[in-house]
């Protein structure tokens, strides 16, 4: 075994203490964190402020497989499908559903469950680099001053859970001498990070190259055709599963309509969305950017943060996609930068590496803090619900833009992803008649919209462009009027049945 394996999979450990005080510092931001993303689970799962149509995809998925269909075609007797998420995380949430636990319950267990067992990850992986266990401790808790992991928390998503493998797959690696069975672990881990999320490939990429550069060839082509293996395994699975619809949903919906120049310009949408919604992320990934050496090419921790960059970066040149995705930024630039503060070659003291990490979490506490005071309580409890209840007949189908409502309601979604049908009715135009049809017929007993206020130039815009498509306002105007504004959320009941006075606000 290659003797540079044994010198990155154990780093050489750091002989230089760190003060008392600045120990403490760093325990304190990180108990900063953890007390904020407590206070916001509070909130936010009583008030289900996060599960958007994204979330509620996800549900639909789940609830859709419950009752016997993985993977519906892109449009059938129950409406439209089209999705390009993969299914460990739906599948593990239909069998708690099975298992009589609630909906939005289940969910948000699921996905606690993932953001728990990254951090335990992240503990661990760090542990194998050689990193001290208070500092292991702190470096996983830092993790959570990212807003993206925090949206994985506190909705119904599989990053967290993706994440979660990718570096549990790493951490079977990251030893002095690798032998097959961690390598055979490792690969299986992999593929099951592939198979929650279909662009969890960073961690693969990076313990491939590290083992190459190493020195191990043998053991890097030995991952590559065993995580190979379960890839294929997976990908063999859902074919039969689906009856082989899979096929012509991720021909139809994978690049979300991306083209050659919105790819070239993932890397600057990618710093935007980040300087927008995430500006946290930013204090990491520059504290990782001092981390890299003239050594990256043999350091496992630097090889995985540039391989999430550089695969976060060709995701944000797709249409659709959204800040959820820095989350495995955030974790690699924070192992990154941990792991060589406990090198004792690093070029960055350790204690003031320390330091920065600590007002790194504290000043990525306070866009998150603003958060749960501010945004976190903008939507009462129980606005589904209340949306349900006035809409009160349901015999006929609810046409939601997030499909959380309708399953809600005991009900299969009609449109599993606006945005996705969207994009399909891009190449088959067509596609959109049954919707539109069924609009101007009424067939659906009410429908609901809360991304845009419809009566806005930016509503209509949005429903134009991005959500549903062209024509989509007209038809629902045409036989429809806006009855009740619920907590943002815009429901339009049949001309017949819809009071006749102004909209009310409930």
């Amino acid at each position: 075994m290659s003797a540079h394996i044994a010198r990155m999979g154990s780093p050489p450990s750091s002989t230089e203490r760190v003060s008392p005080r600045l120990q403490l510092l760093l325990f304190a931001a990180i108990g900063v964190i953890v007390l904020i993303a407590a206070l916001r689970v509070r909130v936010c799962w009583s008030n289900d402020r996060y599960l958007d149509h994204t979330a509620g995809a996800w549900t639909a998925l789940a609830t859709d497989l419950k009752d016997g269909v993985f993977y519906r075609p892109l449009f059938g007797p129950d409406g439209y499908g089209g999705t390009r998420y993969f299914p460990l995380y739906f599948v593990l949430y239909a069998l708690l559903m099975k298992l009589g636990v609630g909906v939005l319950l289940s969910g948000y267990l699921l996905s606690a469950t993932g953001i728990i067992a990254l951090l335990a990850g992240t503990f661990y992986l760090l542990k194998k680099l050689g990193v001290e266990p208070w500092l292991a401790v702190c470096g996983a808790g830092a993790t959570l001053a990212s807003y993206s992991l925090q949206l994985s928390l506190l909705s119904t998503r599989a990053d967290g859970l993706a994440s979660a493998l990718d570096v549990w797959g790493l951490a079977a690696c990251a030893h002095s001498k690798p032998s097959h069975s961690r390598i055979l672990l490792a690969s299986i881990l992999f593929a099951l990070a592939w198979s929650a999320k279909l662009t969890t490939v960073f961690g693969f990429a990076a313990a491939f190259l590290w083992l190459l550069f190493a020195g191990s060839s043998t053991m890097a082509w030995v991952l590559a055709a065993e995580t190979a293996c379960g890839c294929l395994v997976v990908a063999g699975a859902m074919a039969i599963d689906s009856q082989g619809r899979i096929w012509g949903i991720l021909k139809a919906c994978a690049t979300g309509g991306a083209s050659p120049l919105l790819m070239a310009s993932g890397p600057w949408h990618m710093l935007n969305v980040a300087f927008r919604e995430d500006p946290g992320l930013l204090l990491f990934s520059f504290l990782a950017l001092l981390a890299l050496t003239r050594k990256t090419l043999r350091n496992l921790p630097a090889l995985f943060f540039i391989m999430t960059i550089a695969v976060t970066a060709m995701i944000f040149g797709t249409p659709g996609a959204n800040f959820n995705h820095l989350l495995d930024v955030q974790v690699a630039a924070v192992i990154l930068f941990t792991a060589c503060l406990a090198n004792k070659d690093a070029s960055i003291p350790k204690g003031l590496g320390v330091y920065a990490l600590a007002l790194a979490t504290l000043l990525a506490a306070v866009p998150v803090a603003h958060k749960l005071k501010i945004e976190d309580r903008l939507l009462a409890p129980h606005r589904f619900e209340k949306a349900i209840a006035l809409i009160g007949d349901t015999r006929k189908p609810i046409l939601a833009e997030n499909p959380l409502l309708p399953v809600l309601a005991g009900q299969r979604p009609y449109v599993m992803d606006p945005f996705m049908l969207r994009v399909l009715r891009e190449h088959q135009p067509s596609l959109a008649q049954p919707l539109l049809d069924g609009l101007r017929h009424q067939n659906f007993s009410a429908v609901v919209l809360f991304m845009r206020d419809p009566r806005t130039d930016e509503g209509q815009t949005w429903y134009e462009h991005e959500h549903f498509g062209p024509g989509f306002l007209p038809a629902l105007n045409s036989s429809y009027r806006l009855a009740f504004i619920v907590n943002g959320q815009f429901v339009y009941l049949q001309n017949a049945d819809a009071p006749q006075e102004s909209v009310t606000n409930k």
